[in-house]
């Protein structure tokens, strides 16, 4: 008896729309085994180890034509330093989270950064909001509100990682280069400063890397970083945003559970309320989106 399996590319999508959040949610693990070298060190490490991926992915790709384009533009390559600067700047405050066993709060911000993303199309793309929406955005504030209340102090981690990866998506969408090609110019205008940083800590012997046990795990940050990416975008290209949009929860849900039940991370009575509204907010902005696609439907 034979049996055919037959995927439509909406399931190929949805099937790597969960593979890119699945291991980004999973990430801390990773970063957790090298919890020992210093974040800055470990980012520029990521960064050569992408670079070198994405250069190898650059043979098989049609992107250097595209690539070629950017960098004869002088505004484009001037948006994406930028944009280089606020992914460096994410992925380290994200490294220092989880090298300071603060999993949780890494969670925190990724869940935060749905009602950040609103909020910029609000005030910079004069993106109109629903009313579902403005529900959201002052549920979100009033948990934010609360957490900031409870802990007597702004959760700075959570709040740089939600504004910077909003900020980043904000001028990506404006400036609307490929996402492979924006993300090799990304990565090739910060490899130069990582590997003189790199090639500094050898030099003077103040690099926390033990060669010995470390270099094949920091390879994996190539990867690790490149691999969920290309999933991601493969996705997009795929599905609707609107789809993207529902599974991403995954990512931070994975991450939150990971801390409490694996890395064993206090979660006070006031955080887990604060998530809870957290979590409610998002379900209006879920609920939109649903009414949303279905009026789309109907045009």
């Amino acid at each position: 008896m034979k049996l055919n399996f037959t995927f439509s590319q909406k399931n190929i999508g949805i099937i790597y729309a969960f593979s890119a959040f699945s291991l980004w949610g999973i990430l801390p693990v990773y970063f957790k085994s090298l919890q020992h070298v210093d974040p800055l060190e470990l980012i520029a490490h990521r960064i050569i180890w992408s670079i070198a991926l994405l250069l190898v992915l650059l043979y098989f790709s049609h992107s250097a034509k595209e690539i070629k384009k950017c960098f004869a533009n002088k505004k484009i390559i001037l948006s994406l330093f930028v944009t280089s600067i606020l992914i460096s700047s994410n992925w380290f405050t994200y490294v220092w989270t989880i090298s300071n066993d603060m999993v949780a709060e890494s969670s925190l911000g990724y869940f935060i950064n749905p009602i950040i993303n609103i909020m910029f199309g609000i005030i910079f793309l004069k993106e109109k909001s629903s009313f579902l929406e403005k529900i959201a955005i002052g549920i979100a504030s009033f948990a934010i509100i609360l957490e900031i209340v409870n802990l007597g102090k702004i959760p700075y981690a959570a709040f740089t990682l939600a504004v910077t990866f909003a900020l980043y998506g904000l001028i990506r969408k404006k400036i609307n280069v490929l996402s492979f090609a924006g993300f090799f110019i990304e990565t090739s205008l910060l490899a130069p400063i990582a590997i003189c940083y790199v090639a500094y800590l050898i030099y003077s012997g103040t690099s926390t890397v033990s060669l010995s046990s470390d270099i094949f795990l920091l390879m994996l940050a190539g990867p690790a970083t490149v691999v969920p990416l290309l999933f991601f975008t493969s996705a997009a290209s795929r599905i609707k945003l609107s789809t993207i949009g529902f599974i991403q929860y995954l990512s931070p849900t994975i991450t939150f559970f990971l801390a409490i039940l694996v890395y064993n991370e206090p979660l006070s009575n006031q955080r887990v309320v604060t998530f809870i509204f957290i979590w409610l907010s998002l379900i209006f902005v879920a609920i939109d989106t649903i009414k949303r696609s279905k009026k789309r439907k109907h045009i």
